[in-house]
């Protein structure tokens, strides 16, 4: 577990690396790269921070629970991106038509409209939930049944 910890931690290091040298290499005026040491430091020495309250607060937590929460929200984060994969397949056209609106097949007729109060592309949390969950504030009878077939039992 231990070998696996530190190759994940050095891996992400490694990949901040390379994003940092792209950040520098669009750099126009060298004397902004002597002020990236700072936040460099800080943000390590807050990761260890954080990676050591996560440690000491998750030590007595049992493994069970923690990997049964993981594998239910990793669940639902699939049957989103399922139900958004099905949406851009009619966006493009391959359900029926997609544009006009008023040419649609049922299938791609809106179910309700939950814009007013929980639009996905203006209200905050609704657009991380359309990110994470794939939440659509005007979804479509294919989009639906999409997310509901995902959690069909395999036979």
């Amino acid at each position: 577990f231990l070998i696996f910890s530190f190759t994940t931690g050095l891996r992400e290091g490694m990949e901040s690396i390379v994003f940092l040298i792209g950040v520098i290499s669009d750099f126009k005026d060298p004397s902004y790269v002597s002020s990236l040491p700072i936040p460099i430091i800080v943000a390590l020495v807050l990761s260890g921070i954080c990676g050591c309250i996560f440690f000491q607060g998750t030590k007595k937590m049992r493994v069970e629970h923690f990997m049964r929460f993981c594998s239910v929200l990793l669940l639902f984060i699939a049957a989103g991106f399922f139900s958004s994969s099905m949406h851009k397949w009619q966006e493009l056209d391959v359900v029926g038509t997609w544009s006009p609106a008023r040419e649609r097949p049922w299938l791609n007729q809106e179910v309700f409209d939950a814009s007013e109060c929980c639009n996905d592309k203006t209200n905050r949390f609704f657009v991380l939930m359309r990110a994470l969950l794939g939440w659509q504030d005007q979804p479509t009878p294919f989009e639906l049944f999409a997310y509901l077939f995902y959690w069909l039992p395999p036979p």
